[in-house]
């Protein structure tokens, strides 16, 4: 019987982290169901779809952020109890709001993405080209955000949020980074003609997220960082996102160098010139920003509870 107790739970009497990770998936699940059943029925009342396509808004991505939200809040009060903070938990909590962070992350996103990729243009390997859309620029512009902050947001909170607080506490940053950046890649193999270069260079991209929410302790700087990365490469630089490739008014960035160095039709983001400008980032951020300290493992913040 104390063996079958230490099988599930630590000394301490934690849950062990591989059963945190599976009851987070069975409540995501269940909240993703809850929240389809919701939807279905609020479409059924009101022409939602209708709504949705005229404010440009994609409901499935929305949906699913607001899923992992609700799986990742009730993930946390169900396994940590009430006298925890969900969000300091998953770097969501008030300081990680700090308009500094989140600018911290804006402009690292940005500049990951754009340095790499305009500097392949003296060289002939990028281009800009004439481009043509039915929408405006505007529109377009909107349509990139509305569609990229919610996958941002679910994207971020399923791969560092809760999920990787709980490899972190059980197994160590170091392996919580690499596990969940080698998922990171591994779930854009679905992604439009993904090559082994493209999913390396976007696991790359989840190592340079991972140390964004690391040093900053905020999980809004990732996400801040990841759409920033997105809109720079669809919505500025007009280039395809993961093979995935929006209305391009006015002009286009094109590849006209090798995919593996340019990512070709998988956007700048799938080629080794990005991969380079992520590994030099993420170095560059983890010994130049200091860490906060360790107050965002799931341990640290059960040693101070809420008041």
């Amino acid at each position: 019987m104390r063996l079958s107790g230490e099988f599930f739970r630590t000394e301490a009497g934690e849950l062990r982290a591989p059963w945190r990770v599976l009851g987070f998936g069975l409540f995501l699940f269940a909240a993703m169901f809850v929240v389809a059943q919701i939807g279905a029925t609020v479409s059924s009342i009101l022409p939602l779809e209708r709504y949705a396509r005229l404010g440009r808004v994609s409901l499935d991505v929305t949906e699913t952020a607001i899923a992992v939200v609700l799986a990742t809040w009730i993930a946390g009060r169900a396994m940590h109890g009430e006298g925890h903070d969900v969000w300091q938990i998953v770097g969501l909590h008030r300081e990680a709001w700090r308009p500094r962070v989140v600018l911290l992350g804006l402009a690292a996103g940005a500049l990951v993405l754009a340095v790499p990729t305009l500097l392949l243009i003296p060289f002939g390997a990028m281009q800009f080209q004439p481009g043509r859309a039915v929408d405006s620029t505007l529109v377009i512009a909107w349509s990139g955000l509305a569609l990229m902050l919610p996958a941002a947001i679910w994207e971020e909170l399923l791969m560092r949020g809760y999920v990787f607080s709980v490899c972190r506490d059980g197994a160590g940053t170091v392996s919580a980074v690499v596990i969940m950046s080698l998922g990171f890649g591994l779930a854009h193999v679905a992604n439009p003609d993904p090559s082994i270069i493209a999913i390396v260079a976007v696991s790359c991209a989840g190592v340079f997220l991972a140390i964004v929410r690391i040093v900053t302790g905020s999980l809004v700087a990732a996400i801040a960082a990841h759409l920033a990365f997105n809109l720079t490469q669809a919505v500025v630089l007009h280039a395809p996102v993961s093979g995935i490739a929006l209305q391009t008014p006015r002009y286009r960035m094109v590849s006209l160098g090798p995919d593996w160095l340019t990512g070709g039709n998988w956007g700048p983001e799938g080629g080794v010139a990005v991969m380079a400008s992520l590994t030099l980032a993420s170095f560059l951020l983890y010994k130049s920003v200091r860490p906060p300290p360790p107050a965002l493992t799931i341990k640290a913040v059960h040693d101070t509870p809420i008041q």
